[in-house]
């Protein structure tokens, strides 16, 4: 026996596939969907060279990071909002080697998107401590 969707039997058809979706356990999603985890990918270009770039993932904590639980726990302290770091306030030298970072992914569903630029490699690291 074969099963013919007719025009007049689409809309039912289509009716029964939504209310699948809608009643489906939240344990069917897909994992990707289902992940409350973070991926990063964090690139840091120095004017005077030595650029180098790795990727971070939190909860689990782990990526080609050297110190990924150390990142992600400052990273968490602030909600995944890098802007937002302040991990070592304090003076820095006042010579003017600028550094570019820039830091994109996904941190729980929400796109990160950062972008900066800082004087010198001390202004840097005290703002974004172990995440660079």
């Amino acid at each position: 026996m074969t099963f013919v969707l007719t025009a007049a039997r689409r809309p039912a058809a289509l009716g029964l596939c939504a209310a699948a979706i809608l009643v489906a356990p939240s344990g069917a999603l897909p994992a990707a969907a289902a992940a409350s985890g973070a991926e990063l990918y964090i690139t840091v270009t120095p004017v005077d060279g030595g650029a180098y770039a790795m990727g971070l993932a939190c909860d689990p904590d782990g990526g080609t990071h050297p110190r990924p639980a150390d990142a992600c726990d400052v990273l968490r302290a602030v909600d995944g909002w890098v802007g937002d770091l302040d991990v070592d306030p304090g003076p820095c030298p006042l010579i003017y080697l600028p550094v570019d970072v820039e830091v994109t992914g996904d941190w729980r569903g929400r796109e990160v998107s950062y972008h900066r630029e800082f004087p010198n490699d001390c202004v840097m690291r005290r703002a974004l401590g172990p995440v660079v």
